[in-house]
């Protein structure tokens, strides 16, 4: 939404008003009052009106942030692992990276299935 709104701002400017245009965009006082107005907008949105999206959200966030954490590690064992392939040794024991895909995706499964169950419960009380 935010980028349609800004490509129509730019559509019909001129080649030479364009950096006129985006400079006040990145000064530090517009990226703070952007970002106050989208927290603004997140509080009136699921704070105001108690939803229990936010502790998904949270929740979620969480295990994409981890994943990304462990991502390189997880990669330089993968290079380690298939090093060790390459020069006849076998593969180490341990938890391989789709053993960890998996533990999320079902992770996501549950939040999703638990979501679907409260939702249902909150319709009905």
């Amino acid at each position: 939404m935010a980028l349609r709104k800004f490509y129509n701002e730019i559509k019909g400017l001129k080649v030479k008003e364009f950096p006129n245009h985006v400079k006040p965009m990145l000064s530090l006082d517009y990226v703070k009052k952007s970002v106050q107005r989208g927290m603004d907008n997140y509080h009136a949105k699921y704070i105001e009106t108690s939803s229990v999206d936010p502790v998904y959200h949270v929740c979620f966030g969480g295990m994409v942030l981890s994943y990304f954490l462990a991502l390189p590690e997880e990669r330089r064992h993968l290079e380690h692992q298939q090093h060790a392939k390459e020069h006849g040794f076998g593969e180490p024991s341990g938890i391989s990276f789709g053993d960890h895909l998996f533990a999320w995706y079902f992770l996501v499964f549950l939040g999703i299935v638990g979501r679907k169950i409260l939702s249902c419960q909150l319709l009905a009380g």
